[in-house]
C-alpha cells in the first residue's frame, strides 16, 4: 500500500490562487444535486403530512438547506398552503418553516 499525502504534499510547491481553486473544487464534490418528486412521491407526502398532523404524529422531514440535505424531526404545528410552507415544531420547540419544494423525503418516527 502505497502512504501518499496526495495533494498535501503538493501544496507547498502551489500558488495561493490554486490552492484557493483546489478548496473551491472540494467544496463543489459536497454538493449534492436535486431531484424533482414525481406526482405520486408529492401525494404520498401530501396524505403522510395531513394524517401526520391530524392525528399529532412525529415527523422526519429531510429537506434541501443551501445545496445540502438537512434532516429535522418533529411534530406539524401548521400547514401553509398559501406559502406553500410547512411549520415543524422540534422536540427542543425550535419552529423549523420547511417550503413543500425544498422536500426531499418524509417519514414517520416513533
Amino acid at each position: 500500500m502505497i502512504r501518499d499525502r496526495g495533494r498535501i504534499k503538493w501544496t507547498a510547491m502551489m500558488l495561493p490562487e490554486h490552492i484557493e481553486q483546489l478548496r473551491e473544487w472540494q467544496k463543489e464534490d459536497e454538493h449534492q444535486l436535486r431531484q424533482q418528486p414525481d406526482e405520486q412521491q408529492l401525494e404520498q407526502w401530501n396524505y403522510q403530512i395531513h394524517e401526520a398532523a391530524e392525528r399529532n404524529l412525529q415527523l422526519s422531514i429531510r429537506y434541501w438547506d443551501n445545496e445540502k440535505v438537512v434532516e429535522s424531526r418533529g411534530y406539524i404545528q401548521k400547514i401553509n398552503m398559501l406559502d406553500g410552507t410547512l411549520h415543524l415544531i422540534s422536540d427542543n420547540s425550535e419552529t423549523h418553516r420547511i417550503s413543500f419544494i425544498h422536500l426531499e423525503s418524509i417519514s414517520e418516527t416513533e
